[in-house]
């Protein structure tokens, strides 16, 4: 059987869309929170946008730990409930939250005591690193309810709940639109059905964009923690559970390489962007501004690669590796045609995308351009997320950190001191870089899926 076969099996396809369609609705609402960050901030002017930029990639770093806790959840998770164990499936995330909820307030402590370091570590221009360092301390009085939120909807996912997490996207996306407008700019009238109206604001500029962030997705944390304690939950969460080391090292086996997978993805971009920071203000905040219309881009792909690692992982719990290897590839096949068309979309009307986040006529300029070389990454963006998905749901986490090492610090970094720096091609020549880094892993980890040893690996 072919994983990758473009004829329509519409009974694989209808379930792979029930479970992702949700996700993609979850994800679409959770990138908007930087999306509406960027284009409210963006009216504050370049030097604004590039102080909320500056914490992006380190943002990504610390989130991308949590994010990997919870793939060794929902890979546990995901067998047990294939496998109609669900009471143990509700210790085990038991366990996991309570791994999740130190862990977040570790990180909690971290940034906010080490926040001024950040954009030193970013090369941000000196100008702009006492705001930086304040948006990132704003920003984690949110952590732990956020963070420990994003497991509990890691591993409901996994037991096959994807509208909760929806849910909880679009409250977060709403209060942040609510509480950007009050937060970011100073009191003022407005114009409504001929009246001027009176509406407060704190003005608070850059910290307010981070405070509305903080407190839109904490609540949203806590609105996914709650939903646990509700009689028709899809996980029975075991609260009283004993602590149970063999569990946790269960979860770590899988969730420690994930996390390597996302240190070294997120390190290189740590490092991509110091590098693209180098080339000036303007380029710098066209870099962040267009980063955001690239996620809008993508973003879908994370909600078939969530359906692909439920999948995969139930099927295999099941004792069906042949399911899950069909469920894994028409999540591919669907993916990629739709990221595709995106691709093609993002290209013709980069201009206005652009536009929606600025009115600084350079980094429109800058920004046109570099939409343009990401809407050539998509299709390669639908392979490498919902591969690397498919393989997490199987537990197979060694091999995509493996992939990510090589394609980030192997191609990424270098093509773009080569392109950008050597040979000139500033900010154009360090994305040029990431298509050639996307396009290596997604190469891979199709090789890696279509040989199949994934569904052997031991959870």
């Amino acid at each position: 059987m072919s994983v990758f076969s473009f004829s329509a099996n519409r009974a694989a396809d209808q379930k792979v869309l029930r479970l992702a369609w949700p996700c993609i609705l979850e994800n679409l609402a959770v990138i908007m929170i930087s999306f509406i960050d960027a284009a409210m901030i963006g009216v504050l002017g370049p030097a604004a946008t590039a102080a909320v930029g500056v914490n992006a990639s380190p943002s990504w770093l610390l989130s991308g730990i949590v994010q990997a806790l919870g793939v060794g959840g929902t890979a546990l998770v995901a067998r047990l409930v294939g496998a109609g164990d669900r009471a143990e499936a509700g210790r085990v995330s038991a366990l996991v939250l309570r791994m999740a909820a130190a862990l977040s307030l570790a990180i909690t402590l971290l940034m906010l005591f080490g926040a001024p370091a950040v954009p030193v570590i970013m090369n941000a221009d000196p100008a702009i690193r006492q705001e930086a360092a304040a948006y990132m301390r704003y920003l984690a009085l949110g952590f732990v309810l956020h963070y420990t939120g994003i497991v509990v909807g890691a591993l409901i996912r996994g037991a096959g709940d994807t509208r909760t997490p929806m849910i909880s996207g679009f409250l977060s996306n709403g209060l942040n639109v609510v509480l950007n407008f009050l937060f970011i700019y100073e009191p003022r009238h407005i114009s409504l059905l001929g009246l001027s109206l009176p509406v407060w604001g704190a003005g608070m500029g850059v910290r307010g964009a981070a405070a509305a962030s903080a407190l839109a997705t904490g609540i949203s944390g806590l609105y996914l923690i709650l939903s646990l304690c509700r009689k028709n939950s899809v996980l029975k969460v075991q609260w009283k559970t004993k602590w149970d080391g063999q569990v946790a090292r269960r979860v770590l086996r899988v969730a420690y390489p994930a996390a390597l997978e996302r240190a070294a993805i997120n390190l290189g971009q740590m490092l991509f962007a110091r590098m693209v920071s180098s080339v000036g203000v303007a380029a710098f905040a066209a870099h962040n501004q267009s980063i955001q219309v690239e996620s809008l881009g993508y973003m879908p792909a994370y909600g078939f690669s969530v359906a692909a690692t439920a999948l995969v992982g139930q099927n295999l719990g099941a004792g069906k590796p042949d399911q899950a290897k069909k469920y894994g590839g028409r999540a591919l096949i669907l993916c990629l045609l739709l990221l595709s068309v995106i691709g093609v979309v993002m290209f013709i009307f980069a201009p206005f995308l652009i536009s929606l986040l600025t009115p600084d006529a350079e980094v429109r300029r800058i920004g046109t351009m570099l939409i343009r070389i990401c809407a050539f990454e998509q299709p390669f963006n639908a392979l490498s997320i919902v591969g690397s998905g498919a393989l997490r749901g199987a537990g197979d986490t060694k091999v995509p950190f493996l992939y990510a090492l090589v394609s980030m610090w192997g191609v990424r970094i270098v093509f773009a001191y080569l392109l950008g720096t050597v040979l000139g091609l500033g900010v154009a020549g360090f994305w040029w870089a990431m298509v050639a880094d996307l396009g290596v892993r997604s190469l891979l980890l199709m090789l890696r899926f279509r040989q199949g040893g994934w569904v052997y690996a031991k959870v």
